[in-house]
């Protein structure tokens, strides 16, 4: 299920050769809000961590998977009623036989939100 949309929406994007920068709206209305948590929503860490993949998939140009997570640190609730405005950087760290290694963070009003590291694999073709 695409969270494009209806989770969020990508207000805009910009890459380079080795590192890109999304910046996204948060949608309070989207009904994974209501369970996750009615009257206190926050931001789930799947859905989080779907997102950052979603964003890598934009910038490659074609679907990634995520392969492996070596790292990814939860360092606060993300709350769309309070950072609906967020940002999520990503940085390639290097080529795999199926992909490659990354990094990326989210953020928001200067405070971080996930950090994480892992591997991303191409969609065979």
């Amino acid at each position: 299920m695409s969270l494009e949309g209806k989770y969020y929406q990508m207000c805009s994007a910009h890459w380079e050769a080795d590192s890109a920068t999304f910046h996204l709206r948060l949608l309070p209305q989207c009904e994974v809000y209501h369970g996750h948590f009615p009257g206190r929503p926050v931001c789930p860490g799947a859905c989080n961590i779907e997102m950052l993949r979603a964003c890598f998939t934009h910038w490659m140009g074609r679907r990634q998977y995520i392969g492996a997570i070596k790292q990814c640190r939860m360092l606060a609730v993300l709350t769309p009623d309070i950072d609906a405005d967020i940002e999520v950087r990503i940085n390639v760290l290097g080529e795999t036989a199926g992909g490659c290694q990354i990094s990326a963070t989210l953020s928001a009003a200067g405070k971080t939100y996930l950090e994480f590291k892992g591997e991303m694999l191409r969609e065979l073709a």
